[in-house]
């Protein structure tokens, strides 16, 4: 698994299955969509391998390491909170 995060907006959109939601991650940087779950995952990846070069960051497209990932990934919730929108309202435009 590749950590490829980058200033993750949370939103909500319907799985498939039934009437269960999922939330999701939005990553500008690369273009993708990635689960909750598996942003999570990748940040507790890259924080038990801090020496461990992945593919890319949070934020970068290029090789990050797995200390500059947690790093971006507190500089992400820094400027989530910073940024005051309620939690029902993120990802919303």
């Amino acid at each position: 698994m590749r950590p490829v995060l980058s200033l993750p907006m949370l939103r909500t959109t319907k799985q498939k299955r039934g009437d269960t939601m999922l939330r999701t991650i939005h990553l500008p940087a690369l273009g993708r969509t990635v689960s909750l779950a598996d942003y999570n995952q990748a940040v507790r990846l890259a924080k038990a391998f801090p020496t461990a070069v992945f593919k890319t960051g949070l934020t970068t497209w290029w090789p990050t390491t797995g200390a500059e990932i947690v790093r971006q990934f507190r500089e992400g919730m820094t400027d989530r909170i910073n940024q005051a929108i309620p939690y029902s309202q993120r990802g919303r435009k």
